[in-house]
């Protein structure tokens, strides 16, 4: 089969398209033939580095997956074949303590498809069949097979993020920063549907258009102000109830300033840094909370994938691209200049409407 191998760390070169060995499905497993697969940032950085530990070389990347089993192992019923679905990346035993109460991360045998095992830039991927949620789709349909594959990861931590160790309600202002990537879109849609009051940060004036026309009651222009803290308590009379810091980094501290008295920050990733420091009375003086975001389980994607499939919240996706052109996709990634997802079709299947 072809696939994306990366063989070393660095730029864009690390990765290749070659020609290896297709997989063979353990006997819990199925193979999937890969339809679409959308990207991450997490797909850029490791490209650099370790980033997740586990990690090895040779690896082929590519965590959000839709495709249609192929092929089932010896302990998986062969009526799966032919199944389309999208594909929870995170792979546990699923049967200790932890995975029996739905927080999977947590699993001694925790994994990652894209990351610590190999992904979906390829033609085909193994993975658990468990792990497959099936989803009413055409496997020539490439521009529901580019929605879907906007789900999982996105999907699964905003809703983990925003309601379940959030517990946003209807009547409240959040906070979500990063509105034009794809987990900050998702963020948006499911804050909106919750009928919360949505305040987004992006940076530039096109961003700052494209995220009032998706829905956003107030957005803030990073690049046009002093001062978003500022801001936010303006529009807020005395600040926002929550603050949805999939940042991390120094915003950590800004996010807490922005909350009003008794007010919370749900920490849901560390793009901006892996360590922060905080003034200690922004936290305790006004009573203000910092939540971690924790393992989010196969429930929550259930509940985000129901959502984004059948419409309940919208998927926003920036552009789609062939297979072939990984590289290209990656690039307008980094670039970010994007607004929504990216995703890369599997190999023979074409965008609609303007060719990438």
């Amino acid at each position: 089969m072809r696939a994306w191998v990366q063989e070393a760390f660095g730029g864009p070169g690390v990765r290749r398209l070659r020609e290896v060995a297709a997989p063979a499905p353990g006997p819990d497993e199925v193979v999937v033939r890969v339809l679409a697969v959308a990207l991450n940032r997490l797909d850029v950085l490791q490209r650099s580095e370790t980033v997740v530990p586990g990690m090895s070389l040779p690896h082929i990347a590519g965590m959000d997956i839709v495709g249609e089993v192929v092929e089932t192992g010896g302990e998986v019923d062969g009526a799966m074949v032919g199944v389309i679905g999208l594909v929870d990346p995170v792979v546990s035993c699923g049967q200790c303590r932890v995975c029996t109460d739905d927080t999977p991360t947590y699993c001694h045998d925790f994994a990652t498809i894209g990351s610590t095992r190999d992904g979906g830039m390829a033609e085909y991927v193994a993975v658990p069949a468990r792990n497959v949620l099936p989803v009413d789709a055409d496997p020539d349909d490439s521009e529901t097979l580019a929605r879907m594959a906007a789900v999982p990861v996105a999907g699964a931590t905003a809703w983990r993020g925003l309601l379940g160790a959030g517990r946003l309600e209807p009547d409240e202002v959040v906070v979500i920063p990063g509105a034009g990537s794809g987990l900050g879109a998702a963020g948006v849609q499911i804050a909106l549907a919750r009928g919360a009051t949505v305040i987004t940060l992006v940076s530039g004036e096109s961003k700052r258009r494209r995220a009032l026309d998706v829905g956003a009651h107030h957005v803030i222009d990073r690049t046009g102000t002093a001062d978003w803290v500022e801001d936010v308590h303006r529009l807020t009379d005395g600040g926002a109830d929550m603050v949805w810091d999939h940042v991390g980094g120094d915003f950590l501290g800004a996010s807490l300033r922005a909350t009003r008295p008794g007010g919370r920050v749900v920490l849901s990733g560390t793009t901006a840094g892996l360590d922060t420091r905080l003034h200690l009375p922004d936290l305790y003086q006004p009573g203000r909370s910092i939540l971690g975001h924790g393992s989010y389980g196969r429930s929550d994607m259930a509940a985000a994938v129901a959502g984004f499939t059948t419409g309940g919240y919208a998927v926003h996706i920036d552009s789609v691209w062939t297979f072939e052109r990984l590289d290209d996709a990656e690039a307008r990634l980094e670039s970010n200049d994007f607004f929504g997802k990216i995703v890369v079709l599997g190999p023979g299947l074409a965008p609609r409407g303007e060719d990438r």
